[in-house]
């Protein structure tokens, strides 16, 4: 960034503090790197601490570099959420693979009861078609049967 020169002794000190904040800023934010404690590092109040300066001058002077602290300090949290729906994918993918086995199980399972019900029905056909045969071969038999007379078969009378 190109230092422009201040016009007055105001605009000078602003400036140098605006330095002072973004070289802080920078150091924070190097050092804050896999740290877990990233959030207690990356304040206004740390910030201000590391630049010696006040916390008023940063909110009431320097809005941008107070922006800058917000986005280095969401940039942190980004990765701590890439990890948490890491962690909750590959929870998800477990969750499949057993979800998977168990509908294997199922379907086994089905194959095996919708053979048992196949020859269960075969068997009961059969059984039916058995007991249409026996009851035809009942009425049959049930019938009255004419006698045979002794007269008629040698033509001679008793």
């Amino acid at each position: 960034m190109p230092k422009m020169t201040a016009a007055n002794p105001l605009d000078r000190r602003v400036q140098a503090t605006a330095e002072k904040l973004r070289a802080a800023l920078d150091r924070l934010a190097r050092s804050s790197v896999g740290s877990p404690m990233i959030e207690r590092q990356l304040t206004v109040a740390a910030l201000a601490r590391e630049a010696r300066v006040g916390r008023n001058a940063i909110y009431a002077n320097h809005r941008d570099i107070l922006d800058e602290l917000i986005r280095v300090r969401q940039q942190r949290r980004a990765p701590d959420r890439i990890a948490a729906v890491a962690e909750k994918a590959a929870e998800q993918r477990i969750a499949v693979d057993i979800m998977q086995g168990q509908l294997r199980q199922l379907a086994t399972e089905n194959a095996g009861l919708l053979r048992r019900a196949t020859e269960a029905e075969r068997r009961a056909d059969r059984a039916e078609h058995r007991i249409a045969q026996l009851t035809k071969e009942l009425d049959h038999r049930r019938r009255p049967q004419l006698l045979r007379s002794s007269v008629g078969e040698h033509g001679e009378g008793r």
